[in-house]
């Protein structure tokens, strides 16, 4: 189809390959649009379709290479999202037994030893020893039983010493707070799972850092650092005083000496032949994205085919040097003896920051108890405890010591604060209140997760980052590419077309010169025969013009605002290759 002619063109001897004319070419004459313009010489350029795909881009890198091809960018990927439980689970456990096994034991005065423990060493009270340390004041509180329970100068403390008095067949105190807690009697008060759910929810949650759920980001960066990171990231914070103290080196190997990471993916980039108008022919590469979903990616990934991705050399058994602290209110929180569920008056536990302690161990006995029913009643007593949802009634003989009704929480808590500050004498606190903040450090500590599982877990994470990681990888590839004014290539639907180019094309920055881009049936450029949205093809931001066999007459504009006379001509069949004849406008 002829859209418009021009004159004679030049001849093969005046015009060489694709290149450079004699100035013997075609001027002045009239086309079929009946304009009056003037045209230079026609310059001939050939341009080409390659149909075959580029092959595919495959890495196969050790930790260096994946440190260097990342580089900053590697704060960004997310491997995976770290169920914190298992984590806070194993440390719990590690501090529960820093100072020794015995309070499993059904005694009243358990043989605590914190010499017997690498955790339990390091810590140093003010003799210079642990037994007046805070650290080992809280791991009396994390392991207090029924059978081991310490209740001088609490509320609880003349019913201790009534009901070992008046009960002493029946299993005295410590039987009676078993059966109340129902709990055996060499049981914790509270169990290591409902503290790690308050240290979930209360210490870690309220972090900026940490996700939904407690769940802890682990970046490609963090696996690179070895977990150092996690000390800066969380580490205070704002209001927050951090999970991890931040003046401790923070070590976790997840990469391995032997770490391989391989990545197979189907290239979309395609090197086409365009034309700069004013210049020359020379080549862009651009995104050919037909899969999707966005239609834009550089490269096509799929993390989740072990064949295409895989990591080796992982650390079979990761764990973490770390140490963390805990915080306590200067104050002493008394326990509020209203029937609510939480007590929201001023002074109470439920005022105070989650993340200290006395919030933590309150809402660790909610959770545990918030659901107790008991009663526990005596033939020549009756009643002595009745329980129910959590709120405990007493009733003591003759009402001597009787301590007023609260939730059972309420009362646990007010048994820690005493227990944490008075380590030997009721009457002498070891630590002022504000002075029991404690800090563990540990090392080793089970993450939770094989390195097996890691391998396979990182893999539906990588694939959601699919497409940010494409450009991660293959981002700089305009580069190098040639100022060109339009390039041929085929659109999704198969057919040949000219792609005028859009910012898109260009390197970030640089400005966009075309103040009248597409393919035009007129010099003027009035008559637009050029479209970026046509039937069949997805593609929408380009102008675009099919090319159809024979000669076709277009007209178009660069972007130093020069218009040429365009002659475009196509084999029969498939054009993969077609010659442009190209004339400057001379007389606008």
């Amino acid at each position: 189809m002829t859209v418009g002619c021009g004159g004679d063109k030049a001849t093969d001897d005046e015009v060489g390959d694709g290149g450079t004319a004699d100035e013997t070419g075609t001027a002045g004459e009239t086309g079929e649009t009946g304009s009056s313009a003037e045209f230079g010489v026609e310059r001939e350029f050939t341009l080409r379709i390659t149909d075959e795909a580029p092959p595919s881009l495959s890495l196969e890198m050790n930790r260096e290479e994946v440190a260097e091809l990342f580089g900053d960018v590697a704060s960004e990927i997310k491997l995976l999202e770290l169920d914190s439980t298992p984590l806070l689970t194993n440390t719990l456990e590690a501090v529960k037994h820093a100072c020794g096994d015995d309070w499993q034991n059904d005694k009243q005065d358990p043989v605590f030893d914190c010499d017997q423990t690498a955790l339990g060493q390091s810590f140093v009270g003010q003799s210079g020893s642990w037994e007046d340390s805070a650290e080992f004041s809280l791991v009396r509180i994390l392991t207090m039983t029924p059978a081991n329970s310490v209740v001088d100068g609490t509320s609880l403390d003349t019913v201790a010493g009534l009901s070992n008095f008046l009960l002493g067949l029946s299993g005295g105190f410590s039987g009676l707070l078993a059966s109340s807690l129902d709990i055996g009697e060499t049981v914790e008060f509270l169990s290591t799972g409902h503290i790690v759910t308050s240290m979930r929810k209360n210490l870690l949650e309220t972090h900026p850092e940490v996700l939904d759920g407690g769940k802890l980001a682990i970046y490609l960066s963090d696996a690179l650092a070895d977990l150092e990171t996690l000390g800066t990231r969380l580490g205070p914070a704002g209001n927050h005083p951090g999970v991890l103290v931040p003046d401790f080196p923070v070590h976790g190997e997840v990469f391995g000496p032997d770490f391989q990471m391989n990545v197979i993916a189907d290239s979309n980039l395609r090197i086409l032949d365009g034309l700069d108008l004013s210049v020359d022919k020379g080549f862009i590469t651009v995104v050919v994205d037909v899969t999707g979903p966005t239609f834009d990616d550089e490269a096509e990934f799929d993390f989740e085919d072990p064949a295409k991705f895989s990591m080796t050399g992982l650390n079979p058994n990761p764990g973490l040097d770390m140490r963390f602290g805990i915080q306590e209110n200067p104050n002493f929180i008394p326990a509020c003896t209203q029937s609510a569920m939480f007590c929201l008056n001023e002074g109470t536990v439920w005022n105070l920051p989650e993340w200290e302690l006395e919030y933590l161990v309150a809402f660790a006995g909610w959770d545990q108890y918030q659901f107790l029913n008991t009663e526990v009643s005596y033939f020549l007593l009756g009643t002595v405890v009745d329980v129910v949802n959590g709120w405990a009634g007493f009733s003591v003989p003759l009402g001597i010591g009787e301590p007023p009704d609260q939730h059972v929480w309420e009362l646990i808590n007010e048994i820690a604060q005493y227990d944490l500050h008075y380590l030997e004498n009721p009457d002498t606190p070891t630590f002022a209140e504000g002075e029991a903040n404690v800090e563990f450090t540990l090392f080793d500590i089970p993450c939770g997760i094989s390195g097996a599982e890691t391998a396979e877990a990182v893999r539906p994470y990588l694939q959601a980052q699919a497409s940010d990681i494409a450009g991660y990888l293959l981002g700089n590839y305009k580069d190098n590419n040639f100022p060109v004014d339009f390039y041929y290539r085929r659109a999704d639907n198969g057919v040949p077309h000219l792609f005028f180019v859009t910012p898109e094309d260009m390197l970030e920055g640089v400005a966009y010169g075309w103040t009248s881009p597409g393919f035009f049936g007129d010099p003027d450029l009035q008559d637009k025969l050029s479209n970026t949205v046509l039937d069949g093809i997805g593609e929408t931001g380009h102008e675009k013009l099919a090319i159809t066999p024979g000669e076709t007459v277009v007209y178009t504009a660069d972007d130093e605002g020069t218009t040429y006379r365009l002659r475009i001509v196509a084999p029969e069949g498939d054009p993969t290759e077609i010659t442009i004849f190209a004339a400057p406008r001379t007389d606008g």
